[in-house]
């Protein structure tokens, strides 16, 4: 099924215009609900517990006030019925400020039953540090929603959870469903576009985490040992969660939406031999696997894999591996993408990427 794709820039009839409708956002009138705090070069925007994070270049407060009103006059026009469930999915949701300038919209245009799904590694797992941080905006967008919220440290959460009524399953089938995707990971334009054009390098958006149960991907990563800390630099960028990384060799590993392993790769020769090695290696195992059981190939059974593969290079050269379980932001979104696109309702997917919006409707 091919998307409707619409951009800010295009006007839209205002459909239903005899309804109630509440007054879109202005630049001023978010800056008279908010204050601006300083922390070291990032300029974050609060309102009470909630936040983000602004700038000219990638996410600035015009463009985010755009995104809103664009988004709530998608939904107002494809998705009318303002007593039918509306689920809303925001990935990468972090200090939670759009997300309730949008609930309130929402409510002010007369819809009644808006449940709320956030995702991000910064969530997760329960107690840590990370998800105390954020712990002031959950609770306190637990309240505006009513408890309509449910809260998940990664794509693979959401879709593995089944208590509640509140997993990706039950979802489904509830009603209209929304995907948000607000100013990903981001890099300078300069340093994409680079990554862009050359074949030999790949820009990565993925956050390491300790728990593969939360990863929905590994990266392999080869260099010689004098650039051994550049890498580990690298994953502590990514670490933040929102940043994006060019590097050379590096494989990633992931289970595809039909079950099966699939290894990407830049065209350096370091990562093709790489990726012949551990493909091979891998078929390999899933015979050995398809012999004993009927199970699917898991990350779990990747990763043991691609761990035989590090242990027998060592003994062959001395090269730097660096293996990782990744929440990746791409794949993320590609799985939930896919998930909207099957829903038996009306979908839709909005995106705010340095500055511009999309939208992607799905009848």
């Amino acid at each position: 099924m091919l998307p409707a794709v619409i951009s800010e820039s295009i006007a839209l009839l205002p459909l239903y215009s005899r309804e109630r409708q509440h007054a879109a956002l202005t630049p001023t009138s978010v800056m008279n609900q908010t204050h601006l705090r300083l922390h070291g070069h990032l300029v974050y925007r609060f309102q009470d517990r909630f936040f983000w994070c602004e700038h000219d270049d990638v996410s600035s407060l015009r463009s985010r006030v755009s995104y809103i009103n664009t988004l709530i006059n998608h939904i107002r026009q494809t998705m009318p019925n303002r007593d039918q469930p509306l689920t809303l999915i925001s990935l990468g949701a972090g200090g939670l400020l759009m997300e309730p300038f949008i609930h309130v919209q929402l409510q002010g245009n007369g819809y009644q039953d808006i449940n709320w799904r956030v995702i991000d590694v910064e969530y997760g797992p329960d107690g840590t540090q990370r998800c105390l941080s954020h712990r002031d905006s959950l609770d306190a967008f637990v309240a505006l929603t009513k408890e309509k919220l449910a809260v998940y440290g990664s794509d693979q959460r959401y879709f593995t959870t089944f208590m509640d009524g509140n997993g990706a399953t039950n979802d489904r089938g509830r009603g209209a469903i929304v995907l948000l995707s607000i100013d990903p990971p981001t890099s300078s334009s300069q340093a994409l576009g680079m990554a862009c054009f050359d074949p030999q390098s790949m820009s990565v958006k993925g956050c390491p985490v300790e728990d593969i149960t939360d990863a929905n991907c590994l990266y392999l990563i080869a260099c010689d040992p004098e650039y051994k800390e550049q890498v580990h630099h690298a994953m502590a960028a990514l670490a933040r969660g929102d940043r994006v990384v060019t590097l050379g060799s590096i494989l990633k590993c992931h289970v595809n939406k039909f079950g099966r392993c699939e290894v990407l790769s830049t065209q350096s020769p370091r990562s093709l031999m790489m990726k012949e090695a551990c493909t091979l290696l891998l078929e390999q195992a899933k015979t050995t696997q398809a012999s004993t059981s009927a199970l699917e190939i898991t990350l779990s059974d990747i990763k043991r894999t691609v761990e035989r593969y590090v242990a027998a290079m060592a003994d062959e050269n001395d090269l730097y591996y660096a293996l990782h379980c990744v929440s990746d932001y791409d794949f993320s979104l590609a799985r939930l993408r896919d998930y909207i696109m099957d829903n038996p309702c009306s979908s839709l997917l909005a995106t705010l990427e340095m500055n511009a919006t999309h939208i992607e409707n799905y009848p």
